[in-house]
């Protein structure tokens, strides 16, 4: 395996650690179909995770189980018949225009990143809003602002990311302000752009 791909596995890793990677929520049945309520009230459709690794808390622990059918759960040789009521798990995903930064920073930004987010009692899974001008934009532009917001029920933090990989580029600069008044500045550690 090449050492890039390595590095980025390890990162992935890294971040499908943390504990705020679950959204939990409780099933639903209303009329013959399967719902899932989260911890926000948010009723989304059961079938909407049809493709993606979900757990059902059964005789006291964390299962990892799979939709056999609309309305049963396989749970290892164990299907389960869903009435309503059952609490389940399944992971959050990161917002596409914030793995793109993510996976644009050097190892060291990266986790200076992260640090940084944790110091607000805040994860990259608590990410609300953002944008990404690299993403969205159809130009090359070496230089930009992208915005992003993170909030959960203890915090909330806006932060930017001003770039410019122009060749006078001075790389990445991070904006964080949170709702408290915290506020914060972090440079990249290494410098892009430049030859």
């Amino acid at each position: 395996m090449k050492k890039k791909e390595t590095a980025w596995m390890k990162r992935k890793q890294l971040l499908y650690t943390e504990e705020r990677k679950w959204e939990y929520g409780t099933i639903l049945i209303e009329d013959g179909i399967c719902l899932i309520e989260n911890g926000e009230g948010d009723i989304l459709l059961a079938d909407s995770l049809q493709h993606s690794p979900i757990w059902i808390h059964h005789k006291g622990k964390w299962e990892q189980a799979g939709f056999q059918d609309k309305l049963v759960l396989a749970c290892g040789a164990e299907n389960i018949s869903l009435s309503g009521g059952e609490r389940i798990r399944y992971e959050k995903s990161v917002k596409r225009p914030l793995m793109a930064l993510l996976d644009s920073l050097d190892d060291e930004t990266f986790l200076a990143f992260l640090q940084h987010l944790h110091s607000f009692g805040l994860s990259v899974f608590d990410c609300v809003f953002s944008y990404n001008k690299g993403v969205f934009s159809n130009t090359s532009a070496g230089q930009g602002v992208s915005f992003y917001h993170f909030s959960n029920d203890t915090a909330q933090c806006a932060m930017q990311h001003h770039y410019n990989y122009s060749s006078e580029g001075t790389g990445d600069r991070f904006e964080w302000t949170a709702s408290n008044g915290k506020r914060s500045i972090m440079y990249t550690a290494v410098q892009r752009g430049r030859k």
